[in-house]
């Protein structure tokens, strides 16, 4: 039988491989050493983005609230002309206002009380009418007799 003969490694070929190796494991080493300070340089910057953002919100909240409170100012102009124009033709009208419909509500309310109450309480008996008295009797006069004198 024919033994086979190991492939023979190129020379340098070795010690390349082992530098690679080395090259790794330093690349390793420094990844943990500087992975803290560029962890820890992330985490300022982020810091730093947070407190921005956080101005920048508070800013934009700002103006927000002084479109809402503009609108509402704008809403007050147009409307409140509206709103006193059809309140006059309404009183022109006669169409009761807001305040008189919930008067006049309390009103009937305590009236529908008072009736439902009354309803409920037995009413008292009538009185019975005096009898009337017997009017005296007067005699009727006699009538006079006639032909007694002619």
């Amino acid at each position: 039988m024919a033994t086979r003969k190991k492939p023979q490694t190129p020379p340098g070929l070795k010690g390349a491989a082992y530098e690679v190796w080395l090259a790794g494991l330093g690349a390793f080493n420094l990844a943990g050493e500087e992975g803290g300070k560029i962890f820890k340089a992330l985490v300022d910057r982020g810091r730093d983005q947070n407190e921005t953002n956080k101005a920048w919100f508070s800013d934009l909240s700002e103006r927000a609230e002084t479109f809402r409170e503009d609108a509402k100012e704008a809403l007050g102009k147009v409307t409140s002309p509206i709103e006193e124009g059809l309140s006059a033709a309404m009183q022109r009208l006669g169409v009761p206002t807001r305040d008189e419909i919930v008067t006049l509500t309390h009103r009937v309310e305590a009236l529908t009380r008072h009736v439902t109450k009354a309803a409920k309480e037995p009413r008292p008996k009538a009185a019975a009418k005096p009898k009337p008295k017997p009017r005296p009797r007067t005699r009727k006069a006699e009538p006079k007799a006639q032909g007694a004198g002619v």
